[in-house]
């Protein structure tokens, strides 16, 4: 029965230590590693035991007493592993008669069981701890020691950018090459690293001095966004940004300080990217204050309540007359007054707010504009977060749609940075915009960071010279000189360029004489709401019709000289 049951036994004489029976199942897996062992298969019988052990002395103690079984033991025999089972073989009276040994090779059970191990702790990429992984080792750290540890949450500046455009493979490559530089980083400390998802990384430090941290952060930094070369791509350039936490100054728990780390981060990117901030009580305040802030705008987007468009025009130089308005958002809060766009928006680009926001904006300009009695077009910016996601052109054509505003009359203005956030994607949009006849202007032109090259790449209707450089250029012959030559670009292109933030009369002579074809801001008119918004603010906020709203339906005279 034994001899043809499907396991390997063996039997073993416990004075002689002589193998005395193998059954059918042993002498197989014995032939599938006979290169292994001293010895053939067919000689096993007889043979001693010890052709199986590197120290057969300390196994034959345990063959020798029953006491010592049932014993298990894992053998190493070259590349195999073998598990080994020695039990007792007993008399009728109890008395002992010798050891039976049962085993297996092993081998690929063990290495699949690793292969399991390591998919379940370890970023399959990156070789790097993964998230599971890194969060016992954070509550390790904070277990062992009341002084410390500290965390260095990591977010690759640009990562997106290569990713669409040089495709998965080279941001792949991109990601492991990132991980070998914090490897070496940190090969002289007693850190953890992990790859917490997407191009996020983080770092456990066995220390909570601020300063010591601030070191290695700028050393990350330094490290990562110094260019790299890969495959036969021309030099990538990314940075990163890093938000730092320690215990127990920013929590005593592995959630808490994770929680922490992550809003430092926020803080670094917010900043400007490429830098690290270390966790302050005012940034968990601040983000508080965002996720109201959010509420409160979903609620009125829900509501359609208090938000409201202003429109400033656009002024022909030559004729002195509107040649276009732009549509600006603005939000009041009863409790609070109007809230900045530079605050409201970022929040609406940080979530899921951003298309309801784009929508309505878009939906009511194009309302808007179909009732003024001038028939002039309507400028309506889009956010950088509306861009290269495929839903801006269909939002365009749902407006205009509902308005009946002339496609001819609707003009979506975008910046530099936008574009460069998402090149292909939003490129591909603008494009499909285009041709449902809608005109394109660049906005901001001067302060991105490939303006020549957008100007390439996209046949732009219209160029918005940035406030700035008119501001400097009275004072500033460099501005001036910036501004001529942008406006003498757009000349030679055949593209309209506009002077934005066009405060004194001074600024309004130079852009003038710089060619500037057309020009917005303060000193030619003001944003001001349509007339039945004009009597719902006014209520809102205890002022006069009279005093908010501007005649928006005439012509508006422009005198340069």
């Amino acid at each position: 029965m034994i001899d043809n049951i499907p396991l390997a036994v063996m039997t073993v004489d416990p004075v002689t230590y002589k193998i005395d029976y193998v059954n059918k199942t042993s002498k197989e897996l014995v032939r599938s590693i006979e290169h292994l062992l001293p010895i053939k298969t067919d000689d096993l019988v007889g043979s001693s035991i010890d052709v199986f052990h590197e120290n057969p002395e300390r196994q034959r103690q345990i063959l020798r007493d029953p006491a010592n079984l049932p014993f298990n033991a894992r053998i190493s025999l070259g590349p195999e592993l073998l598990d080994l089972k020695i039990s007792a073989i007993t008399a009728d009276d109890g008395s002992f008669l010798g050891p039976m040994l049962t085993w297996a090779i092993v081998t690929q059970k063990v290495a699949a069981k690793e292969k399991i191990r390591q998919l379940a702790h370890y970023d399959t990429l990156t070789g790097l701890a993964n998230r599971t992984t890194f969060n016992e080792r954070l509550k390790e750290r904070l277990n062992a020691s009341d002084d410390g540890p500290g965390l260095l949450y990591i977010d690759l500046d640009g990562f997106k950018l290569v990713n669409d455009t040089r495709g998965h493979n080279i941001g792949d490559e991109l990601l492991k090459c990132v991980a070998e530089k914090l490897r070496n980083l940190g090969e002289d400390e007693d850190i953890t690293i992990g790859r917490l998802g997407g191009d996020e990384f983080a770092i456990l430090v066995p220390y909570n001095d601020p300063a010591r941290m601030e070191a290695f952060a700028s050393r990350v930094i330094a490290e990562l966004s110094s260019p790299r070369s890969i495959e036969y791509h021309r030099k990538i350039h990314i940075s990163a940004s890093i938000g730092i936490a320690y215990a127990p100054a920013h929590g005593t728990t592995g959630e808490e300080l994770q929680k922490n780390a992550d809003i430092a981060l926020y803080a670094a990117k917010k900043a400007g990217k490429r830098c690290y901030r270390m966790f302050s009580e005012k940034m968990r305040i601040d983000m508080y204050e965002r996720l109201r802030l959010q509420e409160r705008l979903s609620s009125a987007l829900r509501d359609n309540r208090n938000i409201f468009l202003y429109y400033q025009p656009i002024i022909d130089v030559k004729t002195g007359q509107t040649m276009g308005r732009e549509a600006l958002i603005r939000w009041y809060q009863p409790d609070r007054g109007w809230v900045s766009p530079t605050d409201f928006i970022p929040v609406a680009e940080n979530s899921d707010l951003i298309d309801r926001l784009g929508e309505f904006v878009l939906t009511k300009a194009c309302c808007d504009a179909a009732d003024w009695d001038d028939g002039l077009p309507v400028a309506v910016n889009v956010s950088a977060a509306q861009l290269g996601r495929d839903t801006l052109t269909s939002m365009v054509r749902a407006a205009l749609a509902k308005s009946g505003l002339s496609h001819d009359r609707l003009e979506i203005e975008v910046t530099e940075t936008a574009v460069l956030n998402n090149e292909a994607g939003a490129i591909r949009d603008l494009l499909q915009i285009r041709d449902l006849g809608v005109r394109v202007a660049l906005d901001d032109f001067g302060t991105g960071f490939s303006s020549l090259t957008h100007l390439l790449s996209f046949p732009f209707d219209k160029i918005k010279i940035d406030g700035s450089f008119v501001q400097d250029a009275v004072q500033r012959k460099k501005a001036a000189a910036i501004v001529g030559a942008i406006a003498g670009l757009g000349a030679r292109l055949g593209v309209t360029t506009v002077a934005e933030g066009v405060e004194t009369q001074d600024q309004l002579r130079l852009v003038v004489r710089e060619g500037c074809k057309a020009i917005q801001g303060f000193h030619t008119g003001r944003p001001a709401p349509m007339a039945n918004d004009a009597h719902v603010i006014a209520a809102l906020t205890g002022k006069t019709p009279a005093s908010i709203i501007t005649d928006i339906k005439g012509p508006s005279s422009l005198h340069p000289h």
